[in-house]
């Protein structure tokens, strides 16, 4: 019988939303995206021992299964970022009857409640190397966009092993559209202040966030050697910003975001990204602080200043990091 030979177009990433974690169920979407293949990261060690012999027998074993599976970067769509979300910060009841928002913000004083996945991956023609990724969450992701391109956006999966089984089939690959940067609105206000009230204009170049999401595994002794429970510790995010600098009379936008730098102020940042139609939005609101100020770059002739900085939580405004999703996707 002739060799079937599994090429890159016949590879793919499916998602499905588990009931209960770590029952694994069967997949309902594509993942829209170039193929992150998953990774088995058992922790296996190696006896060492004397045994009279050059070279000993061999003597493995396995302390821990577990399992990753990277996403590679891809356009940030309205209706594909809900899931790193959902995975990454917590499940979302949606408002509104079409469009649906969902809004994802990080408790203070509440469990979390994300949704965990089963993440299935591999190569349709190569059905024996199928696998599935059962109580899988997002440990980490990132949304990055610069001028003249889309938002873009990445994320791992971490899960709680890895297992062989057949993908699921005849799935209709979902319609998505790509949220554009160029449509971004840019706001800056102070701390204790009202968010999106000042619209910074054509100062914006590029803008990356980085989330760890603090979800993690309990390695417990418990008859298993795959973890069957999970905990939640600080989540971790940070930013940079790219700035045109220029000067408005006497105002210079690059200046008065160097002062609040010195002063240590906090900032209340959003970015609010429209889709083609009122039912597709996305809007990242969050407080931050600089931590670094960088010097003059050429931007394409252009002079550019970088700032990196960390979200905090401002008690006067109630926030650390929320995003708002919105589009006509009823149930994720």
């Amino acid at each position: 019988m002739a060799s079937t030979y599994g090429t890159d177009p016949y590879n793919a990433v499916q998602l499905g939303r588990e009931t209960t974690p770590g029952t694994s169920v069967a997949a309902t979407t594509i993942w829209r995206g170039p193929f992150g293949a998953p990774e088995d990261t058992r922790i296996r060690k190696i006896k060492e021992e004397s045994v009279g012999s050059l070279v000993p027998a061999e003597l493995n074993y396995d302390t821990r299964l577990g399992a990753k599976l990277a996403m590679p970067s891809t356009e940030l769509t309205f209706e594909g970022v809900p899931h790193i979300f959902e995975a990454g910060i917590k499940t979302a009841t949606p408002s509104g009857a079409g469009p649906y928002i969902r809004t994802y913000d990080f408790p203070l004083t509440t469990a979390r409640t994300p949704k965990f996945y089963t993440v299935e991956a591999g190569n349709a023609l190569v059905v024996l190397d199928q696998m599935e990724i059962p109580y899988a969450f997002i440990s980490e992701f990132e949304l990055s966009a610069k001028v003249d391109e889309a938002w873009m956006m990445a994320g791992t999966w971490e899960g709680q092993r890895w297992v062989n089984a057949a993908m699921t089939t005849l799935l209709a690959v979902p319609d998505v559209e790509p949220a554009i940067f160029g449509l971004t609105k840019f706001y800056v206000d102070d701390a204790g202040g009202t968010i999106g009230t000042t619209q910074v204009s054509g100062k914006l170049l590029e803008a990356t966030i980085k989330c760890k999401t603090g979800i993690q595994f309990v390695p417990a002794g418990d008859g298993n050697l795959y973890p069957v429970a999970h905990k939640f510790v600080k989540p971790e995010i940070t930013f940079t910003m790219a700035y045109e600098l220029e000067q408005d009379g006497a105002a210079s936008f690059v200046a008065t975001e160097r002062a609040k730098w010195v002063s240590k102020a906090g900032r209340l940042f959003r970015l609010n990204t429209p889709g083609s139609i009122a039912a597709r939005n996305v809007k990242f609101d969050f407080f931050g602080i600089y931590d670094k100020f960088g010097a003059y770059e050429n931007a394409s002739g252009n002079v550019s200043v970088k700032m990196e900085g960390h979200c905090g939580y401002s008690s006067t405004d109630s926030l650390f990091f929320t995003a708002v999703v919105s589009n006509s996707v009823a149930t994720m």
